[in-house]
């Protein structure tokens, strides 16, 4: 029985991750999902017996993480009168139960994780392939993602949400964007790497980043190759030729989301998106006003963004200056003094080039991406510092999450 439930937890885990991942206008996603998700999770994680601390244990980097995420949102809460959504307490919540498991379990939740993500990737890249190629595709219906100015169109495939909006169509699978997918894949290729039993998922991982044509991916890419890759000559150059022949295949594309934006930020190209395309000019102009105003010290509070921002910018604002701009730059100091103080109380050796290089490119995805408390982006962050407790369990535990008999 105790086997049993922790399997459950286990899947609950790993599958709400999942949930938080899958975009909110999917039509196979319906609304209210996610409490009922979150609600099942709680359920299962306190009648699961704790049987020599199986399930929760004393953890002082819970009590670092709780209070440190709670500051920001008390800052919000008292000085912006913006109290967390409903969202967030459930991102919190989820955070502080994975950080409480034992670490065995913790191993479970994430390999279990990063295989049904895989699989579901690959799911996608065969879907995406075969759409693209000749047309054909099982069509649930046609979905819309709404912001406070503008509505985008996507064909809703089982495994994938193709834009019909633009002219170049970019990998995203279930999610609400490529970038997403770009980032996450591009977080999970430390992981992958260090782990024999994910080196499948690895290469998922790689292909699923190219093709969304993420610019965070291909910089993620190149921090972990800089610090985790140590291959022979001949390696090397089979490396470079297949990565070669895959963005040969797809080169107007990589071109257009990855060249051009580069010359396009040298100022070669006026018409084309600029490296930095998280923030729009018109929410610039607001982010400098409330910088000379000293408002971005405490921020203005996460749900009092001026609504003339959405209305000039059609809603294209995102990654961390629209976070110092909800929060401010007090928040951001706890922000990173929080995760960077977790993640070094959880690695239990001195940090060596494969933790730093992680930890750069993980602050430098927060400059593009910056929904670090999403159960999926808790998991990729958390599982780097006891990376040597996975591999250790690795041959233990199936793919499932389960412990082999």
């Amino acid at each position: 029985m105790v086997v049993k439930k922790t399997d459950l937890l286990v899947w609950a885990f790993s599958f709400m991750a999942m949930h938080t991942l899958i975009a909110n206008f999917y039509l196979l996603k319906s609304e209210g999902t996610t409490t009922v998700f979150f609600l099942l999770l709680l359920v299962i994680y306190f009648t699961t017996p704790n049987k020599g601390r199986l399930t929760i244990k004393k953890s002082k980097e819970t009590s670092i993480f709780l209070v440190g995420i709670l500051a920001i949102y008390s800052i919000s809460t008292f000085f912006n009168l913006c109290p967390p959504i409903l969202l967030q307490f459930f991102c919190l919540m989820y955070a502080v139960l994975f950080l409480r498991i034992s670490y065995e379990l913790q191993v479970r939740v994430i390999k279990c994780f990063v295989w049904v993500l895989a699989i579901l990737l690959a799911c996608s890249i065969v879907e995406f392939t075969i759409y693209g190629t000749t047309g054909w595709g099982i069509v649930l219906g046609q979905s819309t993602r709404e912001t406070a100015a503008r509505e985008t169109h996507f064909v809703n495939l089982v495994f994938n949400l193709i834009g019909t909006d633009y002219g170049v169509v970019r990998f995203q699978s279930i999610a609400n964007e490529p970038g997403r997918i770009g980032t996450l894949c591009g977080m999970l290729l430390f992981l992958a790497w260090r782990v024999r039993s994910l080196r499948i998922p690895f290469i998922v991982f790689v292909i699923s980043g190219i093709i969304s044509f993420s610019l965070a991916f291909f910089v993620l890419l190149g921090i972990f190759l800089i610090t985790h890759v140590r291959v022979s000559l001949k390696k090397m150059i089979i490396g470079i030729a297949v990565m070669g022949a895959t963005i040969y295949v797809t080169y107007d594309r990589f071109q257009e989301k990855i060249v051009m934006r580069i010359m396009a930020d040298d100022g070669e190209m006026e018409d084309i998106e600029t490296i930095d395309n998280r923030t729009t000019v018109a929410f610039d102009k607001y982010y400098n006003q409330a910088l000379e105003k000293g408002q971005l010290w405490l921020g203005v509070g996460a749900n009092n963004l001026p609504k003339q921002i959405n209305i000039e910018s059609r809603g294209g604002s995102a990654g961390a200056k629209k976070w110092i701009f909800q929060y401010g730059f007090v928040a951001l100091a706890f922000l990173f003094i929080t995760f960077n103080k977790v993640f070094l109380r959880r690695l239990r050796r001195k940090p060596d080039i494969n933790d730093y290089g992680f930890l750069i490119a993980y602050w430098l995805s927060f400059y593009q991406r910056s929904d670090v408390m999403s159960p999926f982006s808790v998991i990729a962050f958390m599982a780097i510092p006891i990376i040597d407790i996975i591999s250790a369990y690795d041959n233990k535990i199936t793919k499932w999450g389960t412990k082999r008999k």
